[in-house]
C-alpha cells in the first residue's frame, strides 16, 4: 500500500496547448524534463479547463468551483475572501503553503488565501487592487531584476516597472521562469523538514510571444496545423471571424500568411521548452533534497492556444487546441506505471482529487469530485461528462470587438448577434462528442471522434437530432445540479 505524499508541487503555466509535449504526440518541442515527469505520471489524454480565459480557470484551479458559483466569470476579477482556496480547505496545521507566479486572482503582490509564502512577478494589475492595498510596491521579480542591474522601461501611476516586453527580452537565466524555478528552489530546500504544498505558476507560453528561445526553433521545420487555412463551418460562430482579423492585422505582429505563422508557432515552442529548462530546476531540487518520494506533482495549464488552427490565436473559443491541456498527476508508488486516462476530465476535479491524495477531507467541499481512485485503478471513469462556460463580450458602438475593429457587413452582424455579452455553455461527452449552447443562438455540434479538428457542425443536421436532445438534457441536468441560471433558445 503506498504512503500519503507529505507534500504537493503544483506546477501550471498560461496558456499552453495539450499537444505540446511527447505524452500527448508532439516529438518535435523539446521538454525533456516534463516528458520525465510524464513517464512517473497519470496522464489525462483528454483534459479540460473550467472556462478558456485565464481568471475564471485559474478560480476553478485554486477552489474546485465552477465560474459562475465562485463568480470570476472575466480576467481581472478579485477572488471573494470567503471563497476558500486548496490553501485553505486543507488544515493549516499540516502544512508550511507557498504560491510563486502569476496569481491573476485579485491583489496580484499580496499573500492571500492561505498562502503564507508569496513570491510574485507581475506588476500589470496594480489598477485592479483593491483600494486598501499601497499601489506603490513592486512584485518580487523587479527586484530581482534591479539587483542583477537592470532599470525598468515604463513609468506607471505610482511607480517605475519592467513591462512584460522587457521580462522577454533578458537573457534567460534573468527571465521569469528561472526567477520562479530559483524561488521554488528556494522554498523547497527551506521547507524540506516540513510538508508543504507549493504553488508554482508560469506566465508562459502566454503573450508576447518572445522569450531568449526565439531562434530555438527553425520556422521551416514548423507543421502548420491541418485546419490552418480552412474556415469553420458556414454556421460556426460570427466571433471567429473578428479573432481571425485580429490575428491578421497584427494583435501581436501581422499573421497574414505561412511564413508568419510558422515563426509565431516557433516562438511558441521556445516558449514551452524555456519553461521546460526550468520545471527541471524544480524537479532536480525535490530529488537533491530527498523529497522526491514523498511529493506529489501536478502539471498543468490554464487554458490553451488555437496557435493558428483556423487562423486563429490565443483563447477565448471552444474548439480543443483552447480549451484542452495537458494534465500530469505524479505520485509515488501509485503512478509508477505510468497510467494514462483516456476519458474526458475537467480542472473542476483538481481540488478534490489532490485533498484525497494528501489524506485531506474532500467530500462536500467543492463541485468537483477525486479522481484519486481512478488513478489507481480501484475505479473506473464512468458518465464523466465535462462543462465549460465561457462569457462573450458584446460588441462596442463603434465597431470594438475582441480588440479589432469591425466594419461592413461584418460589423452589422456582430451588432445583431452580440448587442450584449453572450454566455456560453460546452459539454463535453465521456464518448467525446461536443455541445455547445449559446445565447446568441450560434449553437454547435461536434463528433470529436471523426472530426477532431471540429470542422462540420452537425448542429441542424437532422440526422443528429436525436444527439442534440439527448445532450440537452444531459446538459440541463447539469444545470439543474449546479444551479447554473442562464437560459438558451433552443429553437434556433
Amino acid at each position: 500500500m503506498s504512503k500519503t505524499p507529505k507534500n504537493l508541487v503544483f506546477i501550471f503555466t498560461d496558456q499552453q496547448r495539450f499537444d505540446t509535449l511527447a505524452a500527448y504526440g508532439n516529438h518535435k518541442i523539446r521538454t525533456p524534463n516534463l516528458n520525465r515527469l510524464a513517464e512517473q505520471s497519470a496522464v489525462f489524454e483528454h483534459a479540460y479547463v473550467a472556462q478558456p480565459v485565464c481568471t475564471p480557470s485559474r478560480a476553478t484551479i485554486m477552489t474546485g468551483l465552477y465560474p459562475h458559483t465562485h463568480t470570476l466569470t472575466g480576467n481581472n476579477i478579485a477572488l471573494p475572501e470567503d471563497t476558500p482556496t486548496i490553501a485553505e480547505l486543507v488544515n493549516a496545521h499540516d502544512f508550511q503553503r507557498g504560491y510563486i507566479g502569476k496569481w491573476h486572482l485579485g491583489n496580484e503582490i499580496f499573500a492571500q488565501h492561505g498562502f503564507d509564502h508569496w513570491i510574485s512577478i507581475e506588476d500589470n494589475y496594480v489598477k485592479h487592487y483593491s483600494p486598501d492595498k499601497d499601489r506603490s510596491q513592486n512584485c518580487s521579480y523587479h527586484h530581482f531584476l534591479k539587483k542583477h542591474g537592470f532599470s525598468p522601461d515604463k513609468d506607471g501611476l505610482d511607480f517605475s516597472y519592467f513591462s512584460r516586453e522587457f521580462a522577454t527580452r533578458v537573457p534567460a537565466e534573468y527571465s521569469k521562469p528561472a526567477f520562479i524555478a530559483e524561488e521554488a528552489e528556494k522554498y523547497i530546500a527551506e521547507n524540506k523538514d516540513n510538508p508543504f504544498i507549493l504553488y508554482v505558476n508560469f506566465l508562459e507560453p502566454h503573450t508576447p510571444y518572445h522569450s531568449a528561445y526565439d531562434e530555438m526553433y527553425d520556422p521551416d521545420e514548423i507543421d502548420l496545423p491541418p485546419n490552418f487555412d480552412k474556415q469553420p463551418s458556414d454556421d460556426a460562430q460570427l466571433k471567429y471571424q473578428a479573432i481571425q482579423q485580429k490575428a491578421r492585422e497584427g494583435a501581436y505582429w501581422p499573421l497574414e500568411d505561412e511564413k508568419s505563422w510558422r515563426k509565431q508557432i516557433a516562438y511558441y515552442w521556445g516558449l514551452v521548452s524555456l519553461v521546460d529548462t526550468y520545471v527541471g530546476k524544480i524537479l532536480d531540487a525535490l530529488k537533491e533534497q530527498g523529497l522526491e518520494d514523498d511529493t506529489a506533482i501536478v502539471f498543468t495549464s490554464d487554458h490553451g492556444d488555437m496557435m493558428g488552427d483556423y487562423g486563429l490565436i490565443a483563447k477565448g473559443v471552444m474548439f480543443q487546441p483552447s480549451v484542452r491541456v495537458p494534465l500530469l498527476i505524479r505520485v509515488p508508488g501509485v503512478t509508477d506505471t505510468n497510467p494514462t486516462i483516456e476519458k474526458p476530465v475537467s480542472h473542476i476535479d483538481l481540488v478534490a482529487t489532490l485533498l484525497d491524495i494528501l489524506g485531506q477531507p474532500w467530500q462536500g467541499r467543492t463541485q468537483g469530485k477525486s479522481l484519486y481512485p481512478v488513478i489507481k485503478g480501484e475505479e473506473e471513469l464512468d458518465e464523466n461528462d465535462v462543462f465549460i462556460e465561457y462569457l462573450n463580450a458584446s460588441i462596442k458602438a463603434d465597431g470594438q470587438f475582441k480588440g479589432v475593429t469591425l466594419t461592413g457587413e461584418l460589423h452589422q452582424k456582430a451588432m445583431a448577434t452580440y448587442p450584449k455579452p453572450t454566455a456560453e455553455r460546452t459539454l463535453i461527452t465521456e464518448d467525446l462528442w461536443r455541445l455547445t449552447l449559446i445565447e446568441s443562438g450560434e449553437h454547435e455540434l461536434y463528433d470529436l471522434n471523426t472530426d477532431p479538428y471540429e470542422r462540420q457542425n452537425l448542429y441542424h443536421d437532422p440526422n443528429y437530432e436525436e444527439q442534440v436532445v439527448r445532450l440537452t438534457r444531459k446538459f440541463q441536468n447539469w444545470q439543474t445540479e449546479c444551479r447554473d441560471g442562464i437560459k438558451f433558445d433552443l429553437s434556433v
